[in-house]
């Protein structure tokens, strides 16, 4: 626990709680103006943002950091890093275009909305492109999250400006979206004052491919029981009641992130300490734990007794029926804690990556099974618990494996594991 180790720390939840509040302050007002129905659509569009972002992230923010802490002291290692991740993001952009292009036409939701689809495009593109997992790798991320929380201040400006109707919905999306395209850029530069450029090549973008691809089905499996229930939720019900469902959601989601920075923080460095020092390692993913359980407990248990509260005052008149929705997710952010820092941390240290994807896939069929069956039956409460379900499989099946292999972090155990 060094004095950069607490910097980083300080640094990422600076990040999160930007990335976090920002919305949290912008949501009422966003609300109020579009309305419930038109909030709905707009949420809509966030969630299959959502999943753009998850194709061009492509786990690299796991994968990335992984090997960049492993050649944090060879800057040719990095350039070489760098240029594969960046040509497989132009790659992964490719792709998403064409079928972004191919929803504008067929998907309902965007038809009658038209303009929404671009902007969640866009916004998609500068989050999942954000170098920070290169800064995380290194561990050294306080310029750049100082870039970060500037951008998004001006960002929330910008909503208070411009968006003052049922009808500017696409344009808050776009504007959501230019904060974290300057990022990109700005990381960019950042990140090649000290390392050599490679220009990317489709060569080096299918190796970065291939590489992260184990973590790409990690990070997919997790959406499968993160932001897919939105999407679900939209091919049968209306606005109104998606509109219920994803404004606890986003409440719940911004709880969650109590935890967050902890685990980005304490990630590269269990990873760098398990190839010199396992007890070092086991000692820093225990620290995680309890500061992440310590917050998610907490987290859960305001949500729980201040529901209605938070509904009225995030979401204002319309919206009432969300809180009992947001009371189901309130187990949310300790159970979360609790699977992240066994599946995230812990087992993607170990190299277990098939193991814990196994798991996570597990999740996302059980959610997706729930989805269509309670989702369908009582909606955004079916929805709720479907994903309570799914975040229980996740870790009662990382913490019975990690027993049964002896490999848990207070265990003890001197079992070795092939890195």
């Amino acid at each position: 626990m060094n004095r950069k180790l607490w910097e980083n720390l300080a640094s990422l939840y600076g990040v999160h709680a930007f990335n976090y509040l920002i919305p949290l302050f912008t949501l009422p007002y966003l609300a109020r103006v579009l309305g419930p129905e038109q909030w709905g659509a707009l949420a809509f569009a966030d969630a299959y943002a959502r999943f753009v972002t998850l194709a061009i992230e492509y786990g690299f923010g796991l994968s990335a950091t992984r090997e960049i802490a492993s050649i944090r002291h060879d800057p040719q290692a990095r350039g070489r890093q760098l240029s594969g991740v960046f040509g497989a993001q132009l790659l992964l952009g490719a792709a998403a275009l064409l079928i972004t292009v191919i929803l504008a036409r067929y998907m309902p939701i965007f038809v009658s909305h038209r303009w929404l689809l671009p902007g969640a495009f866009f916004v998609a593109m500068g989050q999942g492109a954000a170098p920070m997992w290169y800064f995380q790798g290194i561990e050294r991320v306080r310029l750049m999250g100082a870039l970060w929380i500037l951008g998004r201040l001006a960002g929330a400006l910008a909503l208070f400006l411009f968006v003052h109707s049922p009808g500017d919905g696409p344009l808050a999306l776009f504007i959501q979206g230019i904060a974290p395209f300057l990022c990109v850029i700005c990381g960019v530069l950042l990140a090649y004052r000290d390392t050599p450029f490679y220009w990317p090549s489709i060569a080096s973008g299918w190796q970065a491919l291939h590489s992260g691809g184990a973590l790409f089905l990690f990070r997919a499996g997790g959406t499968l029981y993160s932001s897919l229930n939105v999407l679900l939720l939209g091919m049968f019900a209306p606005a109104l009641v998606v509109a219920w469902f994803a404004g606890a959601e986003k409440i719940a989601r911004a709880a969650v992130s109590a935890w967050g920075p902890i685990n980005l923080v304490f990630y590269p460095r269990i990873n760098q300490l398990m190839t010199t020092e396992r007890k070092g390692a086991e000692h820093a993913a225990r620290w995680s734990a309890w500061l992440m359980m310590a917050a998610g407990a907490g987290m859960g248990t305001v949500l729980f007794i201040t529901a209605p509260l938070l509904i009225r005052l995030a979401l204002g008149p319309g919206f009432e029926p969300a809180a009992r929705v947001l009371r189901v997710m309130s187990i949310l952010p300790p159970m979360i804690a609790l699977s992240n820092m066994l599946g995230a941390q812990w087992m993607l240290a170990l190299r277990l990556d098939k193991e814990l994807n196994y798991i996570i896939l597990g999740a996302g069929l059980v959610n997706l099974a729930g989805a269509l069956t309670l989702g369908r039956w009582y909606q955004p409460i079916g929805m709720a618990v479907s994903l309570v379900i799914a975040e229980a499989f996740v870790v009662v099946g990382a913490f019975v494996f990690l027993k049964w292999r002896k490999l848990d972090p207070w265990s003890g155990s001197p079992t070795e594991v092939v890195l």
